[in-house]
């Protein structure tokens, strides 16, 4: 299940891949996937643009075009970007396609459909509702012990549903979550009333730690998720 480490992955992948190179075309297939958005604005707004910046923003990627078009892509459950060269067949579950200048193909696989893609104009990120609603993303702003004692300390839910806000941090799922509780050795079921600070602060470098344990994990090849064949050996101590 992809969460802030295999989406990082893919946005380093979406970089490489689409770097100096430019869209020729854009297809998707009728599916749920562009609910929000539609199948004909993917496929009119796409052909031509070039990367000029991509961004993961916890478990969104923002891919900002020329000619202010932005592609604002969720993986879900079972989502991931791959690349395949001219004439090499499709991916399973390959839902959309970005046929690139070069004649490589980037295809949007997802096998469930829970994952999303959506083309807005004239939008900056920071400006779209579900990137506003994040709360700050481990990797780039860090964890502020802090601020984190005072939110789990101010509520009863379960500290596991606390780290799995992502008003309150973004990117974390079930498993970065259950990770970085078995690191701190606190129960996913105590409340986060009950939690002192020294307790917080261990829960927080044991989500930074296993977000670096899993991205080195992941490496830097095709991602293969742990539910699929070929897939690497369960990183996790969970």
């Amino acid at each position: 299940m992809p969460e802030l480490p295999e989406v990082e992955h893919a946005a380093a992948s979406l970089r490489r891949f689409l770097a100096g190179d430019r869209i020729a075309s854009a297809e998707g297939d009728r599916t749920r996937l562009f609910r929000g958005s539609s199948r004909d604005a993917f496929e009119r707004d796409l052909p031509g643009r070039a990367l000029e910046r991509l961004t993961r923003f916890g478990k969104y990627l923002t891919l900002e075009l020329d000619a202010g078009v932005v592609l604002l892509s969720h993986l879900g459950m079972t989502g991931k970007w791959v690349r395949r060269s001219p004439g090499e067949p499709a991916p399973a579950h390959s839902r959309a396609r970005l046929l690139l200048a070069s004649g490589s193909v980037l295809h949007y696989s997802d096998p469930r459909l829970l994952g999303r893609l959506a083309v807005l104009r004239g939008v900056s990120p920071g400006e779209i509702p579900e990137i506003a609603a994040l709360g700050p993303d481990p990797l780039r702003d860090g964890i502020d012990v802090d601020a984190l004692a005072r939110r789990a300390r101010a509520s009863a839910r379960a500290v596991k549903a606390i780290l799995m806000d992502q008003a309150v941090i973004a990117g974390l799922g079930n498993i970065q979550a259950t990770e970085a509780l078995f690191r701190a050795g606190v129960h996913p079921a105590r409340p986060g009333r009950s939690l002192s600070r020294e307790e917080v602060a261990a829960i927080a470098a044991g989500a930074l730690g296993s977000i670096a344990h899993t991205l080195r994990a992941i490496g830097g090849g095709e991602i293969a998720y742990l539910s699929e064949s070929g897939a690497t050996p369960n990183p996790f101590l969970v």
